[in-house]
């Protein structure tokens, strides 16, 4: 009974861990043509050589390993057998059952491929690049193998690889037509990489020609190597020149590299000059020509598996022998070494992330897959620069070696000329300078008359000048007395001028004292408004501008006014001292609280006093704006004339224009439109003149303007009132200062009130 029990126990076990792994399985959509099966694979390591394809596909066996990286499933050298599976569904059971499978590295000796499905196998194929091509079930360089999934249920794919180099397998699945798309594009690739190389191959040979120096036609040796080994790695060598010698097909990969690292040696023997270059250099080219022999009788003689370790493992030694060569030969002088330097610095960083990827400790993705392919590519085409930079050298050292000698040539005569030259032009100096000498005599003879009658003249000149400058002497003297009867004038027109400035200063600033008298209080304003700023700045002492608040206390409402009479000091205000006569009448005496009739009233007071008589009428103005705010039915009525109305609620802003006529300026019978706003929730209002928006400043010397102006108050109206003055006192003296630290003058009277009415 126990063992029974237990029996059962592992038995549960063994699905348990088996459903578990069922878990990860890849899913196939019709909208994905591609798809990578690394993340969904599981691998098992057997290094016995000995686990059968029965073993492995048992339900009980449960050794496999999930592979926890997105990238492709590799190992590092090794010479044990490697299973990798694959479980596949399909997302919907009407989904076409076509597929193809790659496995993108050609350099594995024996792969294994088995399909299971509802546990019976329907599909195995043994290849290999140890097995003759003709086996492949589609004939192409990687390994691809066609697949059915069909309908519900999972598919299970099965790999066994057995291989002695680096071990990688990179499972892709595509639908056909994704991958005659794909694999197109791979081909042209290569295609572009054999071209390039070919080219260069074929240039240097041409290049012999005229040239006859050996390091050309030695070049094309190590970029045929190059050619065999990428095509090998690749597998089509054996695709397409060792179908049926599998022998060759594996020998090509390390031989190649040997044949590269032989010519590379015997080329920078004749291109470097390696034996007159120095001893360290030529040392270092034989030490390199060593490894490349080593490695060919390796790769003719010995296994695949030491083959392959050695070419591996002395490729980067090569390389760095051969870099420190140039490097030498730089440090010679030869400037042409530099391009040679910087092709071996990048081949070498590409044969390191190529090893690291063979090794597994550089990530395989799109560029380390192809780096060597760059490396090469960079590598011969810098390669093939040095060569022509050093013909293009002894070019120009062999032209200025013959410019030097016929410089020569042409320097001898020409001092020759030269000296019979001189002696020629020695005897006509003397002569020329004894005829020089004596012409120079008689002209100094001639000078020294014509110095002698020039003084004269200056002399009777001089005479002339004194006399005018006395008589001009004289007249200053009369000049002076005048100047100093005028200064005294001018003085004394100046005391009576500060006199008058005096008194029509101080009658000006009596002016000042009454307006400010007429004005409501900061009392006054505390009492009607609870919250307010006012911003009330004249132009001159005196302002033509001017604000009016009232408290209605029968009918429970507040008024405020603001009014903007025509002209600025002293004429503007007289006329705000008789609007605010007039507003005391309508409003306190009549008890108008209207704004509409307000207005009127307004209007017909100051069309009366100002029209006396047809011959003496003024042309004299006022705008004027009426804020009403009922208190018992929460609303506010606004009328206005050439004066707008602007509020904010909810964090919305609201124009109410005025109506488009001045005060006192007709007597016809006018219809100005009240509007009633409801107080549903606090509301700040402003009114103000047009002195604001009409500043000029800021860098353009332009108006503020009322857009500006309201976009402004929609800024600050969340503030307290207090900050919201400020914010429009600073914006002010931020705009007429900005124009180069000029400050501009204020152009006409500025009033802007601002109140918060809280319903």
């Amino acid at each position: 009974m126990l063992k029974f029990l237990f029996a059962c126990i592992g038995i549960l076990c063994t699905i348990n861990s088996y459903a578990g792994i069922n878990e990860h399985k890849l899913t196939l959509k019709e909208s994905k043509p591609y798809v990578n099966a690394a993340s969904k694979a599981y691998f098992y390591i057997d290094p016995t050589n000995e686990v059968d394809f029965a073993k492995i596909s048992s339900p009980t066996f449960t050794k496999f390993t999930p592979w926890k990286n997105s990238s492709n499933v590799s190992f590092e050298y090794g010479q044990s057998t490697y299973w990798v599976r694959v479980d596949i569904e399909n997302e919907k059971k009407s989904m076409k059952p076509d597929w193809l499978v790659e496995v993108n590295y050609a350099p594995l000796d024996f792969v294994d491929y088995y399909v299971v499905k509802d546990g019976q196998l329907i599909d195995h194929v043994a290849t290999g690049d140890h097995v003759s091509f003709n086996h492949r079930p589609i004939q192409h360089h990687n390994y691809v193998f066609p697949l059915q999934v069909e309908g519900t249920g999972v598919t299970s794919m099965y790999f066994k690889v057995k291989t002695d180099g680096s071990v990688k397998i990179p499972m892709r699945l595509y639908r056909p037509w994704k991958f005659a798309e794909i694999n197109s594009k791979y081909e042209i690739g290569f295609g572009l990489f054999f071209g390039i190389l070919v080219m260069m191959a074929v240039l240097g040979l041409i290049t012999y020609l005229p040239t006859k120096d050996i390091s050309y036609l030695i070049f094309p040796i190590p970029i045929i190597a190059k050619i065999l080994f990428t095509f090998s790695l690749s597998g089509h060598t054996f695709q397409f020149l060792f179908p049926n010698n599998i022998y060759l097909a594996n020998k090509i990969t390390p031989l190649s590299i040997g044949i590269w690292m032989v010519g590379v040696s015997t080329f920078n023997l004749f291109f470097l000059r390696t034996r007159k270059l120095s001893p360290i250099a030529h040392k270092l080219n034989f030490g390199g020509l060593a490894i490349g022999v080593i490695a060919v009788f390796g790769a003719l003689f010995l296994p695949y598996y030491t083959a392959i370790q050695i070419v591996t493992g002395t490729s980067i030694p090569f390389t760095m022998l051969s870099l420190g060569v140039g490097i030498v030969s730089y440090l010679k002088g030869n400037r042409f070494s530099g391009y040679y330097i910087a092709s071996f610095s990048i081949y070498l960083t590409a044969l390191l992330l190529f090893v690291g990827r063979m090794k597994g400790v550089v990530p395989d993705n799109l560029i380390t897959s192809r780096i060597l392919e760059y490396g090469d590519v960079i590598m011969v085409t810098l390669l093939f620069t040095a060569l022509s930079k050093k013909y293009a050298i002894y070019r120009e050292e062999k032209n200025i070696a013959i410019n030097k000698m016929l410089q020569m040539e042409a320097d001898a005569k020409a001092t020759l000329e030269l000296k019979v030259k001189e002696r020629t032009l020695e005897l006509q100096n003397a002569t020329a300078e004894l005829e020089e000498q004596k012409e120079e005599l008689e002209t100094q003879a001639t000078q020294l008359a014509s110095k002698n009658e020039e003084i004269m003249a200056q002399t009777e000149k001089l005479q002339s000048l004194n006399n005018a400058m006395n008589e001009k002497n004289d007249e200053l003297e009369q000049q002076n007395e005048e100047i100093a009867a005028q200064r005294d004038m001018v003085e004394q027109k100046n005391i009576q001028i500060e006199k008058t400035t005096k008194n029509l200063r101080d009658s000006i600033n009596y002016a000042k004292r009454i307006q400010s008298a007429i004005l409501p209080a900061g009392e006054t304003l505390n009492k009607v408004w609870e919250e307010y700023f006012l911003m009330y700045r004249p132009k001159d002492v005196v302002s033509g501008d001017f604000y009016w608040t009232y408290e209605n206390e029968r009918e429970n409402k507040s008024i405020l006014i603001v009014a903007d009479c025509t002209g600025h000091g002293v004429p503007g205000a007289m006329m705000s001292m008789i609007g605010d006569g007039f507003l005391q009448q309508i409003v306190k005496l009549r008890g108008v609280t209207s704004p509409a009739r307000i207005l009127l009233e307004m209007n017909s007071c100051l069309h009366h006093m100002l029209q006396l008589d047809e011959s003496t009428s003024i042309r004299d103005s006022m705008d004027m704006g009426v804020l009403v705010w009922d208190k018992n039915n929460q609303k506010v009525h606004f009328a206005g004339a050439h004066t707008p109305l602007v509020f904010v609620q909810n964090n919305n802003i609201y124009h109410l224009k005025g109506e488009r006529l001045s005060l006192g300026s007709s007597d016809k019978k006018l219809n100005i439109k009240e509007h009633i706003i409801p107080l549903n929730t606090s509301t700040c209002f402003y009114l103000f003149s047009d002195g604001y928006q009409d500043q000029f400043g800021g860098e353009n010397d332009r108006k503020i303007s009322s857009k500006r102006l309201r976009e402004l108050i929609l800024m600050v109206s969340s503030k307290p009132m207090a900050q919201q003055k400020s914010a429009l006192e600073n914006f002010y003296e931020t705009w007429v200062n900005a124009n180069n630290n000029s400050s501009v003058k204020q152009i006409d009277d500025i009033l802007l009130m601002g109140v918060k009415i809280k319903p």
